[in-house]
């Protein structure tokens, strides 16, 4: 509690903490506009594995000064709510499609998008994808200065 305090003698002030239990921290510096803002991580990691996806997208949006106000508890909790329901919309839509024998692949979504439709018949392609045959010419750029100055010169003579 006393960390949130902002006191004299008080270099960091705790401005809250997320889910995983990682404190976040801000720091007003005098030199510059805006303050520092960091975080102190409650698992020790390796150093490359620290990175801005292992915190909340609402503390990092508060890291980067897009948003003025830390996120509350309350907001985490419901983000966290929200993702669990679409985690489990996603895995029912998969079992439903499953169940009802549905092609995987990038043809999934071809199918499910036009399931009103009738269906296309499609033909392997004989021939090479456009752009692997293509070799560039050879090509000397000049300058327009030089171009017409040649063209210049070839009137006089």
């Amino acid at each position: 509690m006393w960390k949130a305090l902002r006191l004299p003698w008080c270099k960091d002030v705790l401005a809250g903490a997320d889910l995983d239990g990682n404190l976040y921290f801000e720091r007003s510096v005098r030199s510059a506009q805006r303050s520092r803002r960091h975080v102190m991580y409650k698992k020790n990691m390796p150093v490359a594995e620290y990175s801005d996806q292992t915190i909340p997208i609402q503390w990092q949006a508060w890291m980067r000064h897009t948003r003025k106000q830390p996120p509350t508890i309350q907001e985490l909790l419901q983000d966290a709510e929200r993702r669990r329901k679409m985690a489990e919309n996603v895995h029912r839509l998969a079992t439903k499609e499953a169940s009802q024998g549905a092609v995987s692949g990038p043809e999934a979504a071809h199918a499910t998008s036009s399931s009103h439709s009738q269906p296309q018949k499609t033909t392997p392609r004989t021939s090479p994808p456009p752009g692997e045959s293509f070799e560039p010419e050879g090509w000397v750029p000049t300058s327009s200065r030089r171009a017409a100055a040649r063209s210049g010169n070839d009137d006089r003579d």
